[in-house]
């Protein structure tokens, strides 16, 4: 065995442009055969998709979810062909009770979230209660469950982005179709 192994130490050393070539071109053949096999298992094992979530495109700051785009691209995206709704969401970020209490947080446009989301779906009345307070929130069915949250609790977060605490009533739980 250890003439095995100083053997091949021996011919490693012994060209090591070609080792060092060897290695490169067996990590690169890794590295591309892990990013073909995540991306396959992205196009094919992900959650299945409604019509509208496969037809939605979200643009976002390069930098991070809580850099907002300029406002004057609203507009400009609004002009290009094929596009029906606009809408600006902001990460809020911000704990709810306590910080291990994690759930997506954003500030959205009231008015169309309903008409953009159309995967997303709420009684008229609630959706309407939305619309008309600008102290309330909609939650997701689910998280509504694991929280015990119901219509009309006061729904308070503590900013971790924005030095703001939110005191929020729940106006709208709907289901994600």
């Amino acid at each position: 065995m250890f003439r095995l192994g100083s053997l091949i130490v021996r011919n490693v050393l012994r060209n090591r442009r070609r080792s060092i070539l060897t290695l490169a071109s067996t990590a690169i053949s890794l590295a591309l055969l892990a990013l073909l096999i995540a991306i396959f298992q992205g196009f094919f094992y992900g959650e299945d998709s409604s019509p509208w979530e496969a037809l939605r495109l979200i643009c976002r700051h390069r930098v991070s979810l809580t850099q907002a785009l300029p406002a004057s691209h609203m507009q400009r995206i609004k002009s290009v062909p094929g596009v029906e709704q606009v809408s600006a969401w902001t990460w809020f970020g911000g704990v709810y009770k306590e910080p291990k209490n994690f759930f997506a947080r954003f500030a959205v446009d009231s008015d169309i979230i309903f008409d953009m989301r159309k995967d997303w779906s709420a009684p008229a009345n609630q959706v309407a209660a939305f619309k008309r307070d600008r102290a309330g929130c909609a939650v997701a069915e689910t998280i509504a469950k694991q929280f015990g949250m119901k219509l009309g609790d006061h729904v308070v977060i503590k900013g971790d982005i924005y030095d703001v605490t939110l005191d929020m009533t729940l106006d709208a739980i709907f289901a994600h179709a």
